[in-house]
């Protein structure tokens, strides 16, 4: 039997942007993306974040499989310690399709039409009343209770772009 979690995302992660310390990549991410239409409603609960609005792709994505890594870590004593948890995908295309991705209630959030990977140049993805708060049921039992930031570099081409999402992870 495994775990259920119960996932927050915080607030922070509008950002995006990775700090220079974390940031491995070779194109900004406001290079390639916009999200300046995004924004987020606070429930009464004043924890869950609805976000809504575009994001548009601001630049054409090299030909060839776009790749994703991905590190975590955890707000431990006053600093951001690495997690022995990661995650690679070297057809990141591919994962956002597969339902038992960690990712899929985000992409599934997407209308359908607009599920294009790799994206153009000029592309649109929609978000309507995203959720920040979600459960994810049965998985392994892994040690990723507490305030976590996984950073996430994404790449295709020799173009690599770098992007810091921030989230608490509650065992239920």
């Amino acid at each position: 039997q495994g775990t259920n979690y119960e996932v927050i995302g915080d607030e922070r992660t509008m950002n995006l942007v990775c700090d220079d310390h974390d940031n491995q990549g070779n194109l900004p991410l406001r290079q390639m993306l916009d999200i300046s239409d995004l924004h987020f409603d606070i429930a009464e609960d004043m924890e869950t974040l609805y976000y809504s609005g575009n994001i548009k792709v601001l630049t054409d994505v090299p030909r060839g499989p776009i790749t994703m890594d991905l590190d975590l870590f955890r707000w431990e004593r006053s600093q951001w310690l690495p997690l022995s948890v990661s995650m690679k995908r070297n057809n990141f295309c591919l994962a956002l399709k597969d339902p038992r991705e960690i990712w899929f209630p985000i992409v599934n959030n997407i209308p359908k039409n607009q599920r294009q990977c790799p994206p153009k140049k000029g592309h649109i993805f929609t978000l309507t009343n995203f959720t920040n708060h979600i459960f994810v049921n049965n998985m392994p039992n892994v040690d990723i209770v507490g305030d976590l930031k996984a950073v996430v570099h994404i790449g295709a081409g020799g173009q690599k772009t770098c992007a810091v999402v921030y989230f608490k992870v509650y065992a239920k």
